[in-house]
């Protein structure tokens, strides 16, 4: 993984939600989902918004208390973790942000916690009966020839 690379959230199949600071993905490909919270929230934010690793990296080194080093460290580990579970991928034509991430100008620092995704796949099978399987990505009524 290249820190220059820019990554995005893997959508269709993924989806997501950001409340009161937890992150909550599906993966609607295998019915697995995932939570995320705290360092971890603000990493999958940073994703959503189309920002380099760099980049992302080090808006969370200037966000929270800790080691620089531990904090790249920690970072690349859980976009890693990421990768491995197919929720986001690797852009190859990102736009550099034009605005600078670094948060200077925040009012209380935390201490780094290194993230965790939490995975969960004891609701598989009813995620996978969902019929959007069923839908081209155009949406309903748009039947998906694969599955006729």
């Amino acid at each position: 993984m290249n820190i220059a690379e820019f990554v995005k959230v893997n959508s269709p199949q993924v989806i997501n939600e950001i409340i009161d600071g937890e992150a909550i993905i599906v993966n609607m490909e295998n019915g697995f989902y995932y939570s995320i919270d705290k360092v971890g929230a603000s990493i999958w934010n940073l994703i959503e918004e189309g920002n380099a690793i760099d980049q992302i990296s080090n808006s969370i080194v200037s966000q929270y208390h800790g080691n620089a080093n531990d904090i790249k460290n920690g970072v690349s580990k859980f976009i890693s973790q990421l990768l491995d579970e197919n929720l986001i991928i690797v852009v190859e034509d990102g736009n550099p942000k034009s605005t600078n991430l670094t948060t200077d100008n925040v009012a209380e620092k935390h201490d780094f916690e290194v993230p965790v995704l939490h995975k969960y796949t004891d609701m598989e099978d009813l995620l996978l009966l969902d019929p959007i399987h069923d839908v081209e990505e155009s949406g309903w009524p748009n039947t998906n020839p694969k599955t006729d």
